[in-house]
């Protein structure tokens, strides 16, 4: 399970951390360029940081694309550019460009045919000429086996963790810019802040240690969750499953458990991320189990840590929360 730092008694984070918040794809294009619009400029805004230093809407990053082509880009400089994949226009095609006014503007009116993954991207040159770490990654996707449901994601790479110096402060723009997001909307499938998800599919650690596929969870939210993590978001089927929200507070398996103005529950497990060890993270899973997808999880070879409990949830479900 979770690493563990014994000197500090504090765990070892994964190298980024991911939000996620899984909602029903919007009926028109232009209700999905809103819905994305407003993600890119709130992720950016509150989770840059450093990186965010020298970045405004209104720069040009045209002159540093020709260095970076030449191998000259200057080492810690920034780099943001705008990627679509999947589109969904037939003779459109995926492209990754620069970061330019114009060129956001030509992204924005892109997103209104609801593309299969749109990604705006800041990184720090590194000591090669290439982009590198520190990054931060927005995306808004579809999965094309499941175009109904909409994930808005920010993923960030954690060294702004692993400095005492820092990571309170950082710790405090994560918490407020997702809380801001989940009483932004009212339909809300599922969420997570987590550093063990998988980065190019989007799999949560646990649809990844069963095997499962979007396809399989995402079909389910409206009653079951995908995973359990640091913040755990059910949606109000998934939270009427686990007992309401006065049973999730009773657990005693939650630092903060909220009523969501949908009806939801936000349920963030400890105080502080570094703090998410391997004993909260069963106290978490023991009070989610109910609504967990069955299956027991199978240790893959990765890098990561894959913060779970490698048991069947359904062999929990009748158990009562203590």
């Amino acid at each position: 399970m979770a690493g563990r730092d014994t000197k500090h008694g504090e765990i070892t984070l994964n190298s980024t951390l991911r939000a996620e918040i899984d909602l029903p794809c919007p009926a028109t294009g232009a209700a999905y360029r809103e819905l994305a619009e407003r993600w890119f400029t709130a992720a950016i805004e509150a989770l840059a940081g450093p990186l965010g230093a020298t970045f405004a809407p209104d720069a040009d990053f045209s002159g540093r694309a020709v260095a970076l082509s030449r191998g000259e880009a200057a080492p810690g400089e920034l780099w943001a550019t705008l990627v679509l994949l999947e589109p969904t226009r037939r003779r459109k095609r995926p492209y990754e460009v620069h970061w330019s006014p114009k060129n956001w503007r030509a992204f924005l009116r892109d997103l209104e045919d609801m593309p299969g993954q749109a990604t705006v991207a800041l990184s720090t040159v590194g000591p090669d000429g290439h982009p590198d770490q520190p990054s931060l990654y927005v995306d808004v996707d579809r999965d094309r086996d499941t175009p109904e449901v909409v994930s808005l994601v920010a993923s960030r790479s954690t060294e702004e963790f692993t400095d005492p110096g820092t990571r309170d402060e950082t710790q405090h723009r994560w918490i407020a810019f997702f809380r801001t997001q989940l009483h932004r909307h009212t339909d809300i499938l599922y969420g997570s802040i987590a550093d063990d998800a998988e980065s190019v599919t989007g799999r949560t650690a646990l649809e990844r240690e069963i095997g499962l596929l979007l396809e399989d969870t995402f079909p389910e939210l409206d009653t079951a969750l995908r995973g359990y993590a640091w913040w755990t978001v059910c949606s109000p089927g998934a939270a009427a499953r686990l007992g309401g929200i006065e049973a999730l507070r009773d657990s005693g398996a939650f630092h903060e458990a909220e009523l969501l103005p949908g009806g939801g529950a936000s349920l963030r497990a400890t105080a502080n991320l570094w703090e998410y060890d391997e004993e909260r993270v069963r106290a978490v899973f023991r009070a989610v189990a109910p609504a967990l997808p069955e299956g027991k999880p199978s240790r893959s070879i990765s890098s990561d840590t894959h913060r779970l409990v490698y048991e069947d949830a359904a062999d929990h479900r009748g158990a009562q929360r203590r």
